[in-house]
């Protein structure tokens, strides 16, 4: 029986695919050809190739209710997932059903068939092949890429830098690619995101009292305290407090300076990580990350809250302060512990909020959505606020969400203005990747915004040999250097 392993289910569990079952050759293809005069047959102009989709056949035998509702549960997907054939074990595909998926039932057995469609039309490799870049007559490190597969892929690559680093180039005859400054020298005048606050420690933060300023009506009358729970540290709430609506605990945590004496940050970067995963169904619970002026004046606040007292139903709201204060966006997930459902489970959890100006991003599932607020331009961020709260008179034992934390905070200072001597823009012992997946550039880590420069093509490695040059800064030493594929096929 052949195993058919979707989104990381297996469906053969379920279904029986059938011997008819037939995945094509290729994807479909459109010619552009153009009529010219009364000449016989016309000029081929170009091909596009659309999406690739296939049916499989399957039959159910035997509980088919039940195994009709859990298939449904499994194919009830809003984007492409893994899916793996058990004859090729080594590629799998991103698929989607496509439409309806009947099954015609006679007694004990039941026929049907789905159609899956794989938008880039491609099966990839399960396996990243790696090569190392080594010198060549002329002293260059050079990579000889390798790509067996029969599409063009993207390539990522990873350079530990041993001494500072000022500028990494990559080049080859499809393109090429600079980030940070061919030219930078001993000292220069430049902006730089700045780590003002990393923990997981909330400890030496006090309990903050009085009237809570992102919502007065979150009663700030419990406290909040640090634990560790299976093994991670957490800031939980210990006393609730009480009241007819929400009320717990809130720490405030201010913005130190930065290295230039200043303190607050017009533009930031904040990454939290939040534990919030309900034990039973009708449990309530909120956690609040919000940011505030010197003054306690709402600048966003993102927050994760239960109030379904019955179900398992939960939201992430986007609030905006400033002038026209709103809700900019109500996200609706399921606090259970299935990682598809629950972005905020043991093993998830990590969300971030990014002030540009007068422009508020959050994220959410892999994505960031934009909230403009003119009047939030100049205003600087000087307190965060974490709020951990239950709602009425529920108690916080069986009927407060069981995982209500959070585990983490970092938070960056944007676009700080500097004026540097040593060390250069990446330092002795630090990793630069440039991920070709996202086409974006890591440096230990933290995506560097303002790094690329203009005109870099993140070009792919197309099927064959490909040979690739990397640059650095002359007074930087390259520790190592690797190129990374991921091989498809049509």
């Amino acid at each position: 029986m052949l195993s058919v392993k979707f989104d990381g289910f297996e469906l053969s569990d379920y279904l029986k695919v059938t011997s008819d079952f037939n995945r094509g050759v290729g994807s479909n293809r459109n010619l552009n050809m153009q009529k010219l005069g009364e000449t016989r047959g016309k000029e081929f102009l170009s091909t596009t190739n659309d999406e690739g989709s296939f049916s499989m056949p399957f039959v159910l035998r035997y509980d088919l209710i039940n195994k009709r509702r859990e298939l449904a549960k499994i194919l009830d997907v809003k984007e492409p997932k893994k899916l793996i054939f058990g004859d090729e074990p080594d590629k799998y595909y991103m698929a989607i059903p496509d439409g309806d998926i009947d099954v015609d039932e006679i007694y004990f057995l039941g026929k049907g068939e789905i159609t899956w469609i794989i938008p880039d039309a491609a099966a990839h490799s399960s396996v990243i092949k790696s090569f190392t870049a080594t010198e060549n007559d002329e002293g260059i490190l050079e990579f000889d890429i390798q790509n067996e597969g029969s599409e063009s892929v993207p390539i990522t690559y990873r350079i530990a830098n041993s001494k500072d680093n000022g500028y990494i180039g990559i080049v080859s005859e499809h393109g090429a690619m600079q980030f940070g400054k061919i030219d930078e020298a001993d000292g220069e005048d430049y902006q730089r995101n700045e780590q003002l606050i990393s923990t997981k420690d909330f400890s030496s933060f006090t309990n903050f009292t009085g009237t809570n300023p992102q919502d007065s009506n979150k009663a700030v009358n419990g406290t909040l305290a640090q634990g560790t729970v299976e093994g991670f540290p957490v800031l939980r709430l210990s006393n609730a407090g009480s009241g007819g609506g929400w009320h717990g605990g809130m720490k405030m945590i201010d913005i130190p300076e930065d290295s230039e004496g200043h303190v607050g940050a017009k533009n930031f970067y904040c990454f939290f990580d939040s534990w919030f995963e309900t034990g039973l169904m009708g449990q309530t619970g909120c956690v609040n990350i919000s940011f505030f002026t010197a003054d306690n004046k709402l600048i966003c606040s993102y927050i994760i809250e239960k109030v379904d007292a019955s179900g398992n139903a939960a939201r992430v709201l986007f609030q905006i302060g400033g002038e026209n204060p709103a809700v900019y966006r109500n996200n609706a997930f399921t606090s259970s512990n299935v990682t598809a459902e629950n972005p905020f489970k043991s093993t998830e959890g990590k969300a971030d909020v990014i002030k540009e100006g007068g422009t508020v991003k959050l994220f959410w599932r892999g994505q960031r959505f934009n909230a403009t607020a003119p009047d939030l331009a100049d205003v600087e961020c000087a307190r965060i606020g974490v709020y951990i709260g239950q709602l009425g008179t529920r108690n916080i034992t069986t009927q407060f969400v069981t995982r209500c934390y959070l585990r983490e905070l970092v938070f960056q200072k944007l676009n700080v203005d500097k004026w540097r001597d040593t060390p250069n823009r990446y330092p002795a012992n630090s990793e630069v990747v440039v991920n070709g997946d996202e086409t974006k550039l890591y440096a230990n880590g933290l995506v560097a915004l303002d790094d690329e420069i203009k005109g870099t093509q993140y070009f792919k490695a197309p099927p064959g040999e490909t040979r690739v040059q990397l640059y650095a800064s002359d007074f930087t030493e390259i520790e190592s250097a690797v190129a990374e594929i991921r091989e498809a096929w049509i």
